[in-house]
């Protein structure tokens, strides 16, 4: 008899357990989550924080980080455990945060304060193995142009060390390529402007790990999923007047060709891959017939024959120039600023599902929308 219960208790113990499991599976899969979005709040006061609503319920929405000083700018890890931020500090110092979303712990990441440096800009590798960022150190006059740096997450001590070891290597807003080999960044030397590609393993058969693109325009581009392609911002004059096309280099081949129209009626400011690698979603301002007050956002597919694009969530009464896909592909956060309003105009942070067309406001008065894990 006291077998039986004993297989009874044993048996009830491995049955709870894997109900448990179960239900971890469940409820943590991807496509029974919220999409969630990340945003600094408020925009036009200080100090701003991150928050995060969702997507399809932008009333449940929730504070992530309490700074008294503000945060500069953020970045959520790809599984949505993760927020890295820079949070200024009264001497004029940014430090870098790692919050633990789930946990709500938060630890130090880089101690800049403790060297006196404005450490900004935090991206996660997609991997989630390390972490970029930028860094700029005290000099004789304020700080320094800023280098690009890592911080390694695998060990508990999160490790930093410049990306390149040479000195001489300014750069800013780096980005990472879809498979973690590849990290590109605008250079600081402004004696040789362009962009600067790292790639940790080196894809040609040269070995070389840096790459040098020459730009004039100041913003950095983006980076293809495989880290063979770089779409990036260029200057151009037409009509006595300056406008920006993009432009396409293919890494592999050593080419360069005009991803848009540098002598069409158009102005396009920016543009970003979708994780597929197939589509690209693009900022553009038409300067013909077709004129809106601010930029609006269009996709190009890659795969079409034609140059075609689709028009995403169109309103001319709105400028959207900065815009993020999320994981699946299937939707945009972006930023988008009034350009009719009754009083003070105040950026707004938007979602845009491409499956069925709609268009979500997740807050007014806010700024640098981030999906979280979605």
């Amino acid at each position: 008899m006291k077998a039986d219960r004993l297989d009874l208790a044993v048996l009830l113990i491995v049955a709870f357990c894997l109900a448990g499991v179960a239900a971890v599976a469940f409820f943590s899969d991807p496509g029974r989550q919220p999409a969630l979005v990340a945003y600094l709040y408020p925009a036009t006061s200080a100090p701003h924080n991150v928050w995060l609503a969702e997507m399809q319920d932008p009333a449940a929405k929730r504070q992530l980080t309490f700074s008294d000083a503000g945060v500069y700018d953020f970045d959520i890890s790809p599984d949505g455990r993760w927020l890295a931020y820079a949070e200024r500090h009264s001497s004029g110092a940014v430090a870098l945060r790692l919050l633990d979303i789930p946990a709500g712990r938060t630890r130090t990441l880089v101690d800049c304060v403790a060297i006196k440096a404005l450490c900004t800009t935090p991206v996660f590798s997609p991997d989630g193995a390390k972490l970029a960022y930028q860094r700029s150190e005290t000099a004789s006059r304020g700080f320094g142009l800023p280098r690009i740096w890592l911080v390694s997450l695998l060990g508990a001590d999160y490790d930093t060390v410049p990306l390149i070891a040479d000195s001489q290597v300014l750069g800013h807003s780096p980005v990472w390529s879809g498979d973690s080999n590849t990290v590109a960044f605008y250079s600081a030397d402004t004696t040789q402007p362009g962009i600067l590609i790292f790639d940790f393993a080196p894809r040609g058969d040269d070995g070389v790990q840096l790459r040098f693109i020459p730009s004039s325009h100041g913003a950095m581009g983006a980076l293809s999923p495989n880290g063979q392609q770089l779409i990036f911002p260029e200057l151009v004059r037409r009509d006595g007047r300056f406008y920006t096309h993009l432009r396409i280099a293919d890494l592999a081949a050593r080419q360069f060709a005009a991803f848009t129209d540098p002598q069409g009626p158009t102005d396009d400011v920016a543009a970003q891959w979708s994780p597929d690698g197939d589509t690209v979603a693009l900022a553009r301002q038409y300067t013909d017939a077709r004129w809106t007050p601010g930029h609006q956002l269009y996709l190009r597919r890659l795969s079409d024959e034609t140059e075609s694009l689709r028009a995403v969530a169109y309103d001319p009464r709105y400028n959207s120039s900065y815009f993020r896909w999320n994981r699946a592909g299937d939707a945009l956060a972006t930023q988008r600023f009034p350009l009719q309003s009754e009083g003070a105009a105040k950026p707004e942070v938007w979602a845009h599902d491409l499956r069925s067309g709609e268009s979500r406001l997740l807050a007014a008065d806010a700024f640098l929308p981030q999906w979280a894990g979605a």
